[in-house]
């Protein structure tokens, strides 16, 4: 461990407890205490994150298992532990595998015992943070690469995967859905299917015009189709799963993939936004559309989107700049074309590193005419 104490939430609804813990544990940890369920909930709100949460099972109103279960909900990689005095613990075998506890303690706990197993939740905790820093830096920084490409390739849907990956992230912020670094992949990869189609059908579908039902078929068979693209690449069973679910309309589920079910739902909202917003429709006219169809998606879901719209504004005012000054995070405001009428991007698409460096190729390869003088972007 760093020099830095590592911080600990101990929930318990007895005051002399909870008072044992600081007085034992807190030269050695950084310990927060709470006497409820829902006080825990405040806590790490407001003072989080932790590395470890110790709650007490059998507490008034909300138990320890379904604080943790929410817990859970918030933070996937906190190491959580229950106290408990009740002396079958295999009744509780359901409750530490649906709330996915690391450990089980038997009340009253020593000092000694309590303070061995939290070294062992911190070097669960490590171990966690070190897989995710690994699937964040690698995998998915080697997808943004490659979607960053495809985007500079194929406008049409790889710009709009950028566009609904960052909406769809604000959405899940906003609403304190933990989705860890599978949302951004599901965002970008779900895409994948549409490359398969030619491109004046690539049109019809980004547009939403009407289809055959042949187009339609296979459309709606793209989902399984980057489902299995997928089936051979390690860690990758949620991100499938959460392809599968994106065009399914929202249900309750309580099964394996509840949190999959939410994350999929946020990015069919993201994707609905981005496609009436790319018609350059107000935000009032996008919302009306999106509330006649809100009982498809997961519910609070669209005033999230309403909230996170309102709050970031998103960028500052219109300015008319030349091709050769567009830089990463600006967003086109009309598309861009090739003096041949080839579009290069679609209305509304942010620039990144990729489509900037596409840019000065075209440049150097064909002169400064291949472009128009200016073009509209926000900044």
């Amino acid at each position: 461990m760093s020099a830095t104490k590592a911080k600990i939430l101990f929930v318990d609804d007895e005051p002399s407890i909870l008072k044992g813990f600081k007085l034992n544990l807190g030269r050695k940890y950084e310990v927060f205490v709470a006497e409820s369920g829902g006080e825990g909930l405040r806590i790490l709100e407001e003072d989080g994150p932790f590395e470890v949460i110790v709650s007490d099972f059998s507490m008034p109103g909300m138990n320890g298992a379904d604080f943790l279960e929410k817990v859970r909900e918030q933070n996937k990689e906190v190491v959580t532990m229950l106290l408990t005095g009740q002396a079958n613990f295999d009744d509780l075998c359901e409750v530490v595998r649906r709330g996915e506890i690391f450990r089980l303690l038997g009340k009253p706990c020593s000092p000694e015992t309590l303070d061995k197993n939290l070294q062992q939740a911190l070097r669960q905790f490590q171990l966690i943070s070190a897989e995710k820093e690994l699937l964040e830096k690698t995998l998915n920084g080697a997808i943004g690469a490659m979607t960053s490409l495809l985007s500079a390739a194929n406008p049409l849907f790889f710009g709009r995967a950028q566009r609904v990956k960052i909406l769809a992230r604000d959405i899940a912020k906003e609403m304190r859905i933990a989705h860890e670094w599978r949302l951004e992949v599901a965002s970008d990869f779900c895409y994948l299917g549409y490359l398969t189609l030619p491109a004046i059908s690539q049109q019809k579908v980004y547009d939403g015009e009407q289809l055959s039902d042949d187009v339609k078929q296979v459309v709606a068979g793209f989902p399984k189709f980057v489902s299995d693209l997928l089936e051979d690449i390690p860690r990758l069973g949620k991100i499938r799963k959460i392809i599968e679910l994106i065009q399914v309309d929202y249900r309750p589920s309580e099964d394996d993939y509840a949190e999959e079910h939410k994350i999929a739902s946020i990015i069919r909202l993201a994707q609905e936004y981005d496609h009436w917003d790319t018609k350059a429709l107000t935000k009032s006219e996008i919302f009306e559309k999106l509330r006649e169809i809100e009982s498809m998606f997961l519910p609070g879901s669209l005033d999230a989107l309403a909230n996170t719209r309102e709050l970031s504004g998103g960028f500052m005012e219109a300015n008319q700049v030349s091709p050769t000054e567009l830089k990463p995070g600006m967003r086109l405001m009309e598309e861009l074309r090739l003096s041949d009428g080839k579009m290069l991007a679609p209305l509304g698409s942010m620039v990144s590193f990729s489509f900037v460096q596409m840019v000065h190729s075209h440049i150097a390869a064909l002169g400064d005419s291949v472009f128009p003088e200016s073009i509209e972007v926000l900044a």
